[in-house]
């Protein structure tokens, strides 16, 4: 009834250009009044890998933690799981992980997760993913492996350069493109050669 006794005040007296103004004053003052809304915060649980990123010579290991944190009150048990990827022969090996960690409310559990590699990984941009599922709800978090000569100094792991890395690579394509086209233009020189040298 507030409402319509406003609109109906401000038809009966056009003539004040302040009265024009009640309707919208009292749709602000209720939203004032009315919020903000508190909302609960959702209980949940996030995962993180620290450092994310990481870069060592072929037979050098590398070491990241993994942190799994209850969020909101969380409290409750999270399945684990790892996957590295691309698979190839002779690629970066993981350390066994805790199959499950419980958590109470406010709670964060942190294990190093241990990625081995030989003399004979290919040098290669490596993915390695880690997965906690809680009844339908699953989260992931990643790390970066990068293995590439030069970027372990003394048996320590460096973190990924990725300009650098880029470059890196760029440098390799490029070079490679260079020997292709020289190797296609050695071919049809010689191909010539001996076309100019038949009787």
């Amino acid at each position: 009834m507030g409402y319509r006794w406003s609109l109906a005040w401000c038809e009966n007296r056009p003539e004040s250009g302040g009265a024009s103004l009640a309707l919208p004053i009292v749709f602000i003052v209720v939203i004032l009044v009315a919020g903000p809304i508190v909302r609960a915060q959702t209980s949940d649980f996030t995962l993180s890998a620290t450092p994310s990123n990481l870069c060592v010579n072929p037979g050098v290991n590398a070491v990241s933690s993994i942190s799994v944190q209850s969020v909101g009150s969380f409290a409750g048990t999270v399945n684990l799981g790892d996957s590295i990827g691309p698979a190839v022969t002779d690629g970066p090996t993981l350390s066994p992980i805790p199959s499950s960690v419980t958590l109470a409310s406010g709670q964060t559990i942190s294990f190093n997760l241990t990625i081995s590699t030989t003399t004979s990984t290919p040098p290669y941009l490596y993915t390695i993913t880690v997965s906690g599922l809680n009844g339908a709800t699953i989260h992931q978090t990643t790390v970066q492996l990068t293995v590439a000569a030069g970027c372990s100094v003394g048996g320590t792991t460096l973190p990924l350069n990725e300009p650098a890395l880029f470059k890196s690579l760029a440098g390799m394509t490029l070079l490679a493109s260079t020997i292709v086209a020289l190797g296609a233009s050695l071919l049809v020189f010689r191909g010539r050669y001996r076309r100019s040298k038949a009787p």
